[in-house]
């Protein structure tokens, strides 16, 4: 496995988080389209994935699935997960509806586990831009990762300490100029996404900047 754990240690030295991009009922998400976004910038690394289903027995309905995601390197090299979908208990409504709700579900949770990254908490952002669509195209979501990363593997060291991280969001959303100073910081670093989450401020030069123009 070094060859995979080489590759995989360089992406989530990269990538650590996938973006809120959907609004439901108890608030913003994180879609399967989202993490498929960051999950594709795996093939930089050497990476692929697939994601298949079995059924336990002849009578899927009353047994249940089984979803197994497959993490593929260059290599050769591989890892494996299994999360199992239990059956519709609730006879009402249709089966196959039901296990395509509970299907995609799994697959976000296990594409987020097997590459090690999380659904984002927060964001720097909030109440910058108008929320996102309740249904978002494919398209939307990817234009909300970052289409450049700060290089960060020759500094292993140098990351921002979670509390000024915390303080530097909070006083951007008390801020009047949010919007002026965040769009200067993706200028300046480069950013392409709609949001900045904590995680993109993730370097002293990050903290820096911002608290520059916080504090002009």
């Amino acid at each position: 496995m070094k060859d995979l754990a080489i590759a995989l240690a360089k992406f989530q030295a990269t990538f650590t988080v996938a973006p809120k991009d959907s609004k439901g009922n108890y608030g913003t998400y994180t879609s399967l389209a989202a993490v498929l976004s960051v999950a594709k910038e795996g093939s930089a690394f050497g990476f692929c994935h697939l994601q298949t289903l079995r059924p336990l027995g002849m009578e899927a309905a009353d047994v249940g699935h089984i979803l197994t995601t497959t993490l593929l390197h260059v290599s050769g090299e591989q890892i494996q997960s299994e999360i199992f979908l239990p059956s519709k208990t609730d006879t009402r409504g249709n089966y196959m509806q039901a296990l395509g709700s509970a299907l995609t579900y799994a697959r976000r949770y296990a594409l987020l586990a097997i590459y090690g990254l999380a659904a984002d908490d927060d964001d720097c952002q909030s109440s910058a831009h108008a929320p996102l669509a309740a249904t978002p195209s494919i398209a939307r979501a990817k234009a909300i990762i970052p289409a450049t990363a700060v290089p960060i593997a020759d500094e292993p060291s140098v990351f921002l300490d979670t509390a000024r991280q915390a303080s530097i969001c909070a006083a951007l959303k008390a801020s009047e100029q949010k919007a002026e100073i965040l769009d200067a910081f993706k200028a300046e670093f480069n950013i392409s996404s709609d949001t900045i989450v904590p995680s993109q401020i993730q370097l002293p030069a990050h903290a820096d900047f911002i608290e520059a123009r916080l504090s002009s």
